[in-house]
């Protein structure tokens, strides 16, 4: 007989929704830990490494933690203006948000992954 965990959907379609809406949750429902940002093609050979932490308390909206990235690499991630520049794709937890708008509603928070994308890279 295994545990279960009432806050979980049983159905599949409903796991789904609650997996998309964890990028929504309200500040402070997550604990303290880091962010894992892994970087595709160019981006990793900018900072030596194809992957960084960083490290957070409670959530942040992802544009904060893009701000904390080392310098080189913020320069192109984001543009003069301080917005993701239109040459980078960006993931959280494997979702494209892009195209989604204003990139600072979408929280982040400890054991989180964005991915960074160039439009162009190699396959």
């Amino acid at each position: 007989m295994g545990i279960t965990d009432d806050r979980l959907p049983d159905d599949e379609d409903d796991l789904r929704g609650a997996y998309m809406r964890r990028m929504h949750l309200p500040e402070g429902l997550r604990m303290n830990g880091s962010i894992s940002i892994r970087l595709i093609g160019l981006l990793g050979d900018l900072v030596g490494t194809n992957s960084l932490e960083i490290e957070v308390e409670g959530e942040l909206g992802l544009l904060q933690v893009l701000n904390r990235l080392p310098e080189g690499l913020k320069r192109e991630v984001l543009d003069k203006l301080g917005e993701p520049s239109p040459r980078i794709l960006i993931l959280v937890n494997g979702v494209e948000v892009t195209s989604f708008g204003d990139l600072e509603k979408i929280r982040v928070g400890a054991g989180d992954e964005i991915v960074l994308i160039p439009i162009i890279h190699g396959g």
